[in-house]
């Protein structure tokens, strides 16, 4: 299996690795799974999309913010 579109994806327009773009990756992951991990082990949790879409909208907000800052370098 060809691995290079995941270097691509983690990579600047020169080819160097971004470590922003590594880390808003984990990030995402890491709220998806604290998410999934909360309705599932929690026996007194239940899914609430509001709450899930306003923490999925700052999280994209911040790291767009991120991202936004970077585009002088």
């Amino acid at each position: 299996m060809n691995k290079s579109w995941l270097a691509r994806l983690f990579s600047d327009a020169s080819g160097e690795p971004d470590d922003a773009r590594l880390a808003a990756f984990l990030i995402v992951l890491a709220f998806i799974f604290n998410t999934v991990y909360a309705v599932v082990a929690g026996k007194d949790h239940t899914f609430d999309a509001q709450q899930f879409g306003i923490g999925a909208g700052a999280l994209a907000a911040g790291i767009g913010m991120w991202f936004g800052q970077r585009k002088a370098n």
